[in-house]
């Protein structure tokens, strides 16, 4: 993404050095051989950087959000698909957001234009749902859901649609009416934070598990990064797909310190079946005053509701209606 960033760069420095002009932005399309004409650009009324191409979107995929505005603005030759920064102090977002939408179209001839868009709409989501990239605690329940889909994909590659923590899922997977939720602790992680009423509500599913992933700190331990890669491995046709519900999740393409924040091991991962007397708040049993909470589970006092962690993702995987 680096080339890019640079050519970005480039591009907008030469625009600020262009005379204004009667049209409403002057545009330097970007070099490097790319599958589609995409240009710099540099709103003439307040030298606002700008990333256009020829295109249009439908009315509720457009957006201002985090100093970031996308609109369609008409041109001579259609309309124009104008992506710009607002705030120029998300000028340094903006750039890398631009490299990775550039670079996304680079990287599939074939479907350019659809990689583009796929990568808009994931930046959209990450604009609108976070500021900045991931806390330390965000990797690690990263890293948890990842671990569960590391497993579940090395069994059946066609489930990464199940991961719907990106797509803001009520569950973290859901797959054929099986849902899984997945909390993770690094050290002892005696307790299970609910942060949602709905977290723990089995409407509308035959079934809830709930698994709790416990890591340690380790030198020879795994980074994000790593498991990045091997999920990579396991879905080579899907890589696109996959990289870009990464960013839905809040993790950005060049975040490296996130990727290598933390070495861990899974010390273990258990699984506890939610069941009718499982100990939990549900909507339909509060007042309806109370419209959300947040609560801790002991671990210890699960005990009784404990199921063997490789049947239950085998069931998962499998669909069972067991």
């Amino acid at each position: 993404m680096t080339s890019w960033v640079t050519l970005l760069t480039e591009a907008w420095d030469e625009l600020t050095l262009t005379d204004p002009i009667s049209r409403e932005y002057r545009s330097k399309v970007l070099a490097g051989n790319l599958p589609l004409e995409i240009s710099a650009g540099m709103r003439a009324a307040d030298n606002a950087p700008c990333l256009l191409l020829s295109t249009s979107l439908a009315a509720d995929a457009l957006f201002e959000l985090a100093g970031v505005r996308l609109v369609t603005v008409p041109d001579n030759r259609g309309p124009l698909l104008v992506l710009s920064l607002e705030d120029t102090r998300r000028r340094d977002l903006f750039v890398k957001l631009c490299a990775d939408l550039v670079e996304a179209a680079a990287s599939d001839r074939a479907r350019a234009l659809d990689r583009f868009l796929d990568r808009l709409e994931a930046w959209r989501r990450f604009l609108r749902d976070r500021q900045e990239g991931l806390s330390r605690s965000d990797i690690i329940g990263l890293i948890g859901e990842l671990l569960v889909l590391e497993r579940t994909l090395g069994a059946d590659p066609t489930l990464l649609p199940s991961w719907e923590a990106p797509v803001d899922g009520l569950h973290d997977f859901h797959s054929r009416g099986h849902a899984l939720e997945i909390k993770t602790g690094l050290g002892p992680s005696p307790s299970i934070n609910i942060s949602r009423l709905d977290q723990l509500d089995t409407i509308g599913l035959r079934r809830l598990d709930l698994i709790h992933v416990k890591l340690i700190e380790a030198p020879d331990g795994r980074t994000l990064g790593d498991i990045l890669t091997s999920i990579r491995g396991i879905v080579p046709g899907d890589v696109p797909q996959f990289d870009n519900a990464v960013i839905r999740r809040g993790l950005l393409p060049d975040d490296d310190s996130a990727r290598n924040a933390l070495r861990v091991q899974m010390r273990s991962m258990d699984c506890y079946s939610v069941a009718d007397d499982f100990p939990r708040l549900v909507r339909t049993g509060l007042p309806v005053a109370i419209t959300d909470a947040t609560y801790t589970l002991d671990v210890r006092a699960l005990s009784a509701f404990s199921t063997d962690t490789t049947t239950a993702l085998e069931a998962f995987i499998r669909g069972d209606r067991s």
